[in-house]
C-alpha cells in the first residue's frame, strides 16, 4: 500500500483498505459517468518525472484534471539534493501543491518525503510497481482495464486530499 494511502486507513488491515478503496471507486466511477462533478476544484497537484508523456503520468494527470484539480508537470530533480538539502524541498514543494506523483519513487522513499512535505506524495501510482495494479479486476491490457485503474486512482486522490 502507497505511503499516502496507508495514512487514510491507519486502523484497517491491508485487505479491508484495499475493498475500501476498490468500493469507492467503483462509486466514484458510476457517479462521474452521470454526473460529471469536480470535487477537487481548486486543488494543485504535481508529476515530478522525466519524462510527462508516459502512460502513468497520462493516466495520473486524466484522474487528477477529471476530479477538477490542475496539474504540473516539474522535473524529477526537484528532490534529488543532498540529504540536508531534502527535507527543505519537500517542504517548499508540500506548500506549492496538494499532492505530487513521482515518477518513479520507491515507497520507502515517498513516505519519507510525505512526512516532511505534509502532503500526499505517490511513488508512480499508476505505474508498473502500483499496488493498485492487484486490485483491478480486468488483467487483460484494454480499455476497461485502464479505466478501472483510473477509477482506482481517482479514489486515492480523493481520500488523499481530504
Amino acid at each position: 500500500m502507497c505511503p499516502a494511502l496507508a495514512k487514510q486507513f491507519p486502523a484497517l488491515d491491508a485487505k479491508q483498505a484495499a475493498g475500501a478503496l476498490v468500493d469507492r471507486a467503483r462509486r466514484l466511477r458510476a457517479s462521474l459517468e452521470t454526473q460529471p462533478a469536480a470535487p477537487l476544484r481548486g486543488r494543485h497537484v504535481a508529476i515530478a518525472a522525466e519524462n510527462h508523456d508516459t502512460p502513468s503520468a497520462r493516466l495520473f494527470e486524466r484522474a487528477a484534471i477529471s476530479l477538477g484539480a490542475r496539474v504540473s508537470h516539474i522535473g524529477p530533480d526537484a528532490l534529488t539534493l543532498n540529504p540536508q538539502r531534502q527535507e527543505t524541498a519537500a517542504r517548499i514543494l508540500g506548500s506549492l501543491y496538494d499532492a505530487i506523483d513521482f515518477i518513479p519513487l520507491p515507497p520507502e522513499r515517498a513516505e519519507s518525503l510525505q512526512d516532511a512535505a505534509g502532503v500526499p506524495i505517490f511513488g508512480d501510482l499508476g505505474g508498473e510497481r502500483s499496488p493498485l495494479l492487484s486490485l483491478l479486476t480486468t488483467q487483460d491490457e484494454s480499455a476497461e482495464r485502464e479505466a478501472e485503474l483510473l477509477a482506482l486512482m481517482q479514489a486515492v486522490l480523493m481520500d488523499a486530499m481530504r
